[in-house]
């Protein structure tokens, strides 16, 4: 589960990062290519003149994914210019601001071993070291306010990148983990119920009808479990083939389902019901549904197929243990089996377990 999420999220926000910085990027050394032409800093225009291709190129890198060979491109373009800019310009005009940039941004890019992050990051350092120890004023004198507004720019741009990088990454991050969530409940569901008929399955039903009888007790409530059984359900099998007898299941559990409680898949052609007296007489509602089943007829292949079901129902107004509820409700399922089919069986008033 963790690689799938790492990978997603990966995707995500490799995908973003390299294509909204390469736009970025972009943008911003067509402007300083305009901005040099203007100022007439030849060096500075060729050098932003190559950058502004290089990131052209870079989209489709992008687009193909090759991030290892886009990462190594921007490290080179980001420090050269930086380097050149800060020669010629002077320390004053922060371009070296980009190099931190570069260190910071290290650790969003894709295909990046640790390693390689750590030494980049330490290289990135050093260049910047480097230049503060060594260079003060610069080649090219600007005027003050071109100056001025110039370093503003350089560190207002450096802290809106690093700002995008981080809004894409946590922005990746919060989409993967919803989507993480959405799957977990996705597969909450799926291992919970019955491909089937949408019913809960063996395991899952066991443990929810095991609580519901231990809260139906506490409440001092009566309750009931029904098992039941599709009559002659091995010869929808033998005469029109099993996607028919998936056909009857789905039928059945469909009309199950409404019932007011629980509805289980037991096994096969089998089901379990839970349900308590709160929600009416619980032969009155049993019968209900066998009288349901009976009355619908299920078409299949220009043919009306009659449904009937056998329940066994057992009552309860105190606590017992499930498996002793249900070997009642087995027993009066069996009679009821016995004794023609398609009714309800249960323990009468009156009538001598």
């Amino acid at each position: 589960m963790g690689t799938i999420y790492d990978a997603r999220r990966g995707t995500l926000y490799n995908e973003r990062i390299m294509f909204y910085g390469n736009v970025i990027a972009w943008f911003v050394h067509v402007l300083f290519c305009l901005l040099f032409w203007r100022l007439d800093v030849t060096s500075l225009f060729i050098s932003n003149g190559v950058s502004v291709l290089y990131y052209t190129i870079s989209f489709y890198f992008v687009h193909k994914r090759w991030y290892g060979i886009f990462f190594t491109g921007l490290f080179i373009e980001v420090v050269y210019n930086a380097i050149i800019s800060t020669i010629i310009l002077g320390w004053d005009v922060n371009m070296h601001y980009f190099i931190l940039m570069m260190a910071y941004g290290v650790f969003f890019m894709p295909s990046v071993t640790k390693g390689q992050r750590i030494l980049t990051t330490a290289l990135a350092m050093m260049i910047y070291s480097i230049l503060f120890v060594n260079v003060s004023d610069g080649m090219v004198t600007l005027p003050q306010p071109i100056e001025q507004a110039l370093g503003l720019f350089c560190i207002l741009s450096t802290v809106m990148m690093i700002a995008g990088l981080s809004f894409i990454f946590e922005s990746a991050v919060v989409e993967v983990t919803d989507e993480l969530e959405q799957s977990n409940e996705q597969l909450q569901v799926l291992a919970s119920t019955d491909g089937l008929t949408g019913l809960l399955n063996r395991k899952i039903g066991h443990e929810r009808v095991s609580e519901s009888i231990e809260q139906a007790s506490r409440d001092g409530i009566s309750y009931a479990i029904a098992l039941c059984d599709i009559d002659g359900f091995k010869s929808f099998n033998e005469t029109y083939g099993h996607d028919c007898g998936d056909r009857v299941i789905q039928q059945v559990a469909s009309i199950l389902s409404s019932v007011d409680g629980l509805a289980v898949r037991w096994g096969g052609e089998e089901f379990l019901l839970f349900y308590t007296n709160s929600s009416g007489d619980v032969y009155a509602i049993t019968e209900q549904l066998r009288h349901q089943i009976e009355s619908t007829r299920l078409e299949y292949e220009g043919e009306q197929l009659h449904i009937t079901m056998t329940f066994g129902l057992a009552v309860r107004t105190q606590f017992d243990t499930l498996e002793e509820i249900l070997k009642e409700a087995d027993d009066y399922l069996r009679e009821g089996k016995q004794n023609g089919k398609n009714q309800v069986r249960f323990l009468r008033k009156g009538e001598v377990q």
